[in-house]
């Protein structure tokens, strides 16, 4: 008898993600098929569960058990408010929805695609499940076979959601009733963001600026005795605006001026305050591995950093860290209920639709483009060609990857030895800041030697300095404090990628490529042949390939 069961995520990022007989079939979120950026709704990602069932000829009818989880709700309150919506949708009854919290979904995710048979796992992120009046901050849990259990745990004030309103992150607008409030350290990171203009989900622009500035405020982090250290709501804001108050300068004048080390400021407070609450996970529990979760460590700093300062320790961190990945943890959870056991030995992040050839052909013939089609070893070459002569390819293949971090599937691809390329790039295709960098894909036999590593990164989760050697030939990939956030490629999982950056080395002595994700600015990564065609033709990229085809930019029918 078959076990399959279907995991979604609702709130912002819902997704959804299905697992047949203890094995991750797929896993996709809303935003790359309703083609909004985050995807934020109460409702059912219905298109993300629909495009899996269709991909996998699977019924809704076939499956037992729904993960459900969600954000700063009581997910336990919500289940038969879903299931008679799923019930309705699908005019089907038989199914039990297993409600899965907040932050144990994120634990499942991470623990169940490490292949730890035991780990502590550490989650930390914006928010997450409603604890009376209260809100999940940071947990730590750990895993051992098919249990997960959580061990500490430090909660928030729930009255802030939306950095939206200036009493959310501007000093003297803040109601000062609140300052003793505690907050996490994934919300006290929005709320920087927040004052930078960055807005909401603009936590990679921060991470990008730091490097720019220098630190404000001399932080004293004193070593834990107990897991819930105090982060209050108007904690570095006050310091940051007494340093205002210094400056004989309008305020808004003082935050324009000194945006970079602001956000500089955060991130070396957020590097500190991590780095110490591993230290008190490892000296209580001492653990041989940590699984990291949670939005929180998509800061490729602070991930490459702990891996520095703990050599002896085996990390292993979600490339859907953030709420992308919810459903996979509510999938691997609910899945439990059959008694089974998981079999996720092997993971990849390609875990999305793949397209076939008569609706690529059908894509390209509707938008009047000519197109030829290669075998994978001819357009390889091609490819390596044009990447040394500068040309920009927007390049879709094989499954899409999951969460925010384009892995070559869903990605563009240049030279990265113009000085010039990152500038025109942000200005000409991505129409985004000027200081946000891009990242490095390598050959993963030369990523060593490339770059400062301390650990395989696959997934472009690490940040870490270019080699010396290397510093002056990659600058499109070099961000201005000398480091990259790095893809490593390997033959076994991405076959056609590799060969294409081994053929540009051949041509350039460089096993590297730039990689940035195949979309335009605030849009989601594109999903289907038809994205890639829409984003291709609006912006410019001069190479468009999808799958073995190819179509250059003046080509039309």
């Amino acid at each position: 008898m078959e076990s399959i069961v279907l995991g979604i995520n609702i709130g912002h990022d819902r997704g959804a993600a299905i697992l047949e007989n203890g094995i991750l079939l797929g896993a996709i979120a809303q935003e790359r098929v309703d083609r909004i950026k985050h995807s934020t709704s109460m409702e059912i990602p219905f298109k993300a569960i629909d495009s899996l069932l269709n991909y996998f000829h699977i019924s809704f009818n076939q499956i037992k058990y729904v993960g459900l989880s969600g954000t700063a709700v009581n997910i336990y309150e919500l289940e038969y408010f879903y299931y008679t919506q799923l019930e309705e949708y699908y005019n089907y009854s038989d199914f039990k929805i297993i409600p899965v919290t907040h932050h144990l979904a994120h634990a499942e995710s991470v623990f169940n695609t490490s292949g730890f048979e035991e780990a502590i796992i550490f989650v930390a992120d914006g928010g997450g499940e409603l604890i009376g009046n209260l809100e999940e901050a940071e947990t730590i849990f750990w895993g051992k076979g098919k249990n997960i259990h959580a061990l500490e745990q430090r909660l928030q004030s729930n009255y802030m959601h939306s950095f939206g309103r200036p009493q959310m992150y501007v000093y003297p607008f803040m109601n000062k009733q609140f300052s003793t409030e505690q907050i996490s350290l994934g919300k006290k990171y929005s709320q920087i963001t927040a004052l930078l203009g960055f807005g909401l989900h603009g936590a990679g622009k921060t991470m990008g600026l730091a490097p720019y500035g220098k630190n404000l405020i001399d932080f004293k982090i004193s070593p834990l005795d107990t897991f819930k250290f105090s982060l209050t709501f108007t904690d570095i804001l006050d310091q940051i605006y007494n340093l205002f108050l210094k400056s004989g300068e309008s305020y808004f004048l003082f935050i324009e001026k000194n945006k970079a080390n602001i956000a500089q400021t955060m991130q070396c407070y957020l590097e500190k305050r991590i780095h110490v609450i591993v230290d008190y996970i490892i000296y209580k529990y001492q653990p041989k591995c940590i699984c990291l979760a949670g939005g929180l460590f998509l800061n490729c700093p602070v991930n490459h950093q702990l891996i520095k300062n703990h050599p002896n320790i085996n990390f292993f961190i979600f490339p859907a860290c953030g709420d992308d990945g919810q459903a996979i943890g509510a999938a691997f959870h609910a899945y439990k209920m059959f008694g089974s056991d998981l079999k996720c030995t092997s993971f990849t992040p390609y875990l999305g639709l793949d397209y076939k050839d008569n609706e690529i052909k059908a894509a390209l013939i509707e938008k009047n483009l000519k197109y030829k089609q290669y075998s994978f070893e001819r357009l390889s070459t091609i490819l390596a060609k044009e990447l040394k002569e500068n040309k920009i390819i927007g390049l879709l293949h094989g499954r899409s990857e999951i969460g925010p971090r384009a892995l070559c599937h869903r990605s563009i691809i240049a030279s990265p030895t113009s000085s010039k390329m990152k500038d025109y790039l942000n200005k000409r295709v991505k129409h985004r800041e000027t200081f946000r960098p891009f990242g490095p894909a390598v050959i993963d036999s030369s990523q060593f030697e490339i770059f400062n590593l301390k650990q395989d990164s696959p997934f472009m989760l690490l940040a870490a300095q270019v080699s010396s050697k290397y510093k002056g030939k990659i600058p499109a990939v070099t961000h201005i404090d000398g480091s990259a956030r790095i893809q490593s490629i390997s033959k076994h999982q991405n076959p056609f990628i590799y060969d294409i950056i081994l053929k540009y080395a051949s041509l350039t002595g460089i096993p590297v490529i730039l990689n940035t994700s195949f979309n335009d600015n605030n849009e989601p990564i594109v999903e289907s042949p038809y994205d890639a065609i829409n984003t291709f033709l609006k912006t410019n990229i001069d190479i468009l390939v999808i799958e073995d085809f190819i179509v250059y930019k003046e080509s039309s029918l």
